[in-house]
């Protein structure tokens, strides 16, 4: 039967008592079985908990316990747990262990057939506890298209029409990182969704279009969980989800969601927020400091990257991004982090709201600020941190005149928004009826000299008020915040919450006392040539690649693409290579304005402020060829000569261009 759920994220019965297995020693395929398996009998009632992580996962346990009376028994093996809910499953799917997107099929059958999917070494094993074999995909398919084709047509009907899963199972990626890959298996097998692998880099053509089918799918408004495919980037497959009008969250290191799921509870979500009467303006640098990623299931999982845990924690002013919508999907871990907040911590909802999305490309964009509004006040939220990418267009944030005012219109209970993951002092503010609209002015991460970062402001602008917002990576540990806090000359800088930032900025510009974010630009041309020199030996490195490639025979070419496991064809070759050579030279293009301090975000304007700057270097016009083709990729058949024409070319200005930048003795 087909869940159809009125609401994206359906509810799961009460948990009482849990089954608690570390199921760290098994095998990829042994946890491949026992999480689905989890999912399955937590469907029912939630009774199974997996331990991926000694410190976080066992941590969730005795708070649960403390706050909600619930128990716990631990379990030290697999097939114990197995047979003793064996009774509750009618069988088992074999899967091709060397063809792993028929364990995602497996895994998506087994969901609406009460069965667990299993490698041919633990489905004998299955058997020999009584199981049966309800079907066998081995040997079924060639590659990802053929048997996710299949899916779509034969499972697809049968599952949610509000949720899909982005699994990868590409073969580099299951070896790296396979404790991870599993981990919202259990969530999407006791939901009955619909699981894949595919890339949504516009380079892979036919996935593209097949990803693009399985989404059309889900209505109204729906989400991705898991984590975009291995060959691509996150900005393309949130962009790709949301000009399919869904939104996604990233599940990687969220394990037991249908054990979350269960928990009950009753309380009120509310945070003091300062009042606008009590703000007086300062002729300060005020500073605002807001953890990334907190939209993240995995991140609200493990306490903010473990920050939430630290000793620091409260003894300065600091932002937190958390995600609403663990109000469905996790509400005792939710309920966690307001209990235990401090007047020094204070919640926004991160990128983009409820959900993360790029708000102009979402085609069901108005659904989805209605739902960020009403998630918005149950969890009595009052800014956002708004991510807007398109990697098509632009190298950052999308340059929408008109989305601010949307936004802010649309959700008018807030006190006023962020956007931009990354920092840019070049993106002006927007106000609407007084309500701002800013880019995050600096990025730092565990890397960085936060106290340099800050200050370079104050020392670089002598404009007061000025407002600097700073977006913290979640390896930024709180001592280090703490410490640069410390140094800073408190009549001349003021950290506070984003509540009292985003409104002592909307009393600025009320009284005439603000007028661009920072109006003394010179200083910011610094940064801007060291980013560019920072990011211009990787670009640089791929161009390298491409000279050693781009004259191989056909079979050879292919062979250094699919390094790693992969299984692209001939086929692609043109596609492959051609690409390559497109995204280096763009990116090329945008690390070498940098270096010269000339601020960069439209790819098209990028190239036109290039051709001018460039103009003398051989062959320059190039880039121009490339951005064309760029723009009409779905539209163009490649051919291999011409790519490696094209490819060769683009070496030889690279090669230009690198003995230009950084001249050599």
């Amino acid at each position: 039967m087909t869940l159809k759920s009125p609401e994206i994220f359906p509810p799961f019965n009460e948990l009482k008592s849990l089954t608690i297995l570390d199921i760290r020693p098994y095998s990829w395929d042994e946890q491949m079985t026992m999480v689905c398996t989890q999912g399955l009998i937590n469907r029912i009632k939630p009774r199974i908990y997996l331990i991926f992580d000694d410190y976080v996962d066992r941590l969730w346990l005795p708070i649960y316990r403390e706050r909600y009376g619930i128990t716990y028994n631990e379990v030290k093996d697999l097939f114990e747990v197995l047979r003793s809910f064996a009774d509750e499953l009618d069988g088992f799917v074999v899967y091709d262990d060397k063809m792993l997107h028929s364990a995602n099929l497996g895994m998506t059958y087994g969901s609406i057939h009460n069965a667990v999917p299993a490698s041919p070494s633990v489905a004998d094993k299955l058997s020999e506890m009584g199981l049966k074999k309800i079907a066998d995909f081995r040997d079924r398919w060639k590659n990802r298209l053929e048997a996710y084709e299949w899916g779509l047509k034969n499972l697809m009907p049968e599952c949610s029409n509000r949720i899909v899963g982005s699994m990868c199972v590409d073969p580099s990626y299951v070896v790296n990182d396979q404790t991870n890959r599993h981990h919202v298996r259990d969530y999407l097998v006791a939901t009955k969704s619909f699981c894949f692998d595919l890339s949504t880099k516009i380079r892979d053509r036919k996935e593209n279009e097949l990803f693009d089918r399985i989404l059309g799918h889900i209505f109204p408004l729906g989400v991705v969980l898991g984590w975009h495919c291995c060959r691509d980037t996150e900005s393309e497959a949130v962009a790709r989800a949301a000009k399919n009008g869904l939104f996604v969250l990233c599940n990687l290191s969220s394990p037991n969601l249908s054990v979350h799921s269960g928990v009950k509870t009753k309380w009120k979500f509310k945070q003091k927020h300062i009042s606008k009467g009590a703000i007086t303006v300062e002729n300060k640098v005020y500073v605002t400091l807001v953890q990334s990623d907190g939209d993240a299931i995995w991140a609200m999982n493990n306490f903010q990257n473990r920050n939430w845990l630290d000793s620091q924690r409260g003894n300065f002013p600091y932002t937190w991004e958390t995600q609403p919508l663990l109000l469905d999907l996790a509400p005792g871990m939710l309920e966690h982090y307001y209990q235990t907040m401090t007047p020094n911590d204070y919640f926004i909802a991160g990128p983009s709201g409820a959900g993360y999305t790029g708000p102009t490309l979402n085609k069901r964009q108005n659904e989805f600020l209605e739902q960020t509004k009403k998630y918005l006040e149950l969890c009595d939220l009052r800014s956002i941190l708004i991510m807007n990418r398109n990697p098509r267009v632009c190298y950052q944030e999308l340059d929408d005149p008109k989305l601010p005012s949307v936004i802010i219109n649309k959700l008018d209970v807030c006190f006023g928004f962020l956007h931009g993951y990354r920092g840019s002092g070049f993106a002006p503010a927007v106000f609407v009826n007084s309500v701002p609209y800013i880019h995050t002015a600096q990025y730092v991460s565990g890397s960085s000299d936060v106290f340099k970062e800050i200050t370079k402001f104050g020392k670089g602008c002598k404009t007061r008020p000025l407002f600097v917002s700073i977006h913290v990576r979640e390896d930024t540990r709180m001592p280090t915040l703490r410490g640069a806090i410390d140094k800073l000359d408190p009549q001349v800088y003021k950290v506070v919450k984003l509540d009292e930032f985003m409104l002592t900025l909307q009393k600025a510009k009320e009284e005439g006392r603000f007028t661009e974010d920072f109006p003394e630009k010179e200083f910011l041309k610094d940064s801007l040539k060291e980013q560019g020199r920072s990011y211009w030996a990787n670009s640089y490195g791929r161009i390298v690649r491409l000279k050693k490639i781009v004259d191989l025979r056909p079979d050879q070419m292919l062979n250094e693409f699919n390094v790693g496991g992969y299984d692209f064809s001939l086929e692609q070759l043109p596609d492959l290579l051609g690409y390559e050579a497109i995204e280096t030279m763009l990116h090329l293009v945008q690390w070498a304005l940098k270096v010269k301090g000339i601020y960069v975000n439209s790819l098209k304007e990028s190239v036109e402020d290039f051709l001018q700057e460039y103009s003398d270097l051989p062959d320059v016009d190039v880039v121009k060829e490339v951005y064309e083709l760029w723009q009409s990729w779905e539209r163009a058949k490649n051919d291999l000569n011409d790519m490696q024409l094209l490819t060769r070319r683009v070496i030889k200005l690279a090669e230009a261009l690198d003995a230009n930048l950084f001249p050599r003795k």
